[in-house]
């Protein structure tokens, strides 16, 4: 069971997002965040990755325990309620070095 959110936007901002480089790849996105523990998106500056990969990712329900729980098989649970969010974390290092 996929958790897709829906969002409103005026029009002016949805046809601009759609303007960026990364959004030709969000399915592609999406998918390999589902698929794998660890996700590297390498792209030109400006191409929209740091402001519309979070937003792909909201979008198609992975910042819900829902997601977590189904795909890992694990109770997601902080203390003894229930966790509504996880987290979405992006990190922007300045320098890739490879070993």
């Amino acid at each position: 069971k996929k958790i897709l959110k829906h969002i409103n936007r005026p029009a002016d901002i949805e046809e601009s997002r759609y303007d960026l480089p990364v959004s030709a790849m969000e399915y592609e996105i999406i998918d390999a965040v589902r698929s794998h523990d660890c996700t590297i998106i390498c792209s030109e500056t400006g191409s929209g990755k740091s402001t519309q990969v979070p937003q792909f990712l909201y979008e198609a329900g992975l910042s819900t325990p829902g997601w977590w729980s189904q795909l890992n098989g694990v109770d997601v649970s902080v203390g003894e309620e229930k966790s509504e969010r996880l987290l979405i974390g992006i990190t922007q290092p300045r320098r890739v070095a490879a070993v």
